[in-house]
């Protein structure tokens, strides 16, 4: 069995390679195919290892989910379209250059803090 602390390494491992694929794709997009594949390998780790993370706590099902799992998903799936965005529309380069960030952040403290709203 792979203890919450793994889990937990593993998923920020996750969150950087999501944060490392939008710093190339934003930047001088140069290394576009790079900067997809690292995003799509971030996002699944950190998909499969939040949801690993749940199970440690005891969360099991949507029924049961509080809404900052919720609001994690919405973060999530965000940061999964931000990457298409991105790519079409290089002119929210500077949007998201700020934005993503922030959307982070509110996705840590949902994290840490696991507020009943």
């Amino acid at each position: 069995m792979i203890s919450l602390t793994a889990y937990k390494v593993a998923h920020i491992l996750g969150v950087l390679l999501v944060f490392v694929a939008f710093g190339a794709m934003l930047g001088d997009g140069t290394r576009r195919r790079l900067a997809s594949s690292t995003h799509g390998i971030g996002l699944l780790l950190a998909l499969i290892t939040g949801f690993g993370m749940l199970a440690r706590l005891g969360i099991k099902g949507p029924g049961s989910w509080p809404l900052w799992v919720w609001l994690k998903l919405v973060v999530f799936l965000f940061l999964g379209a931000a990457m298409t965005l991105a790519k079409r529309n290089p002119k929210s380069a500077q949007a998201l250059w700020w934005l993503l960030p922030l959307v982070g952040a509110a996705a840590g403290y949902l994290a840490i803090y696991k507020p009943n709203l």
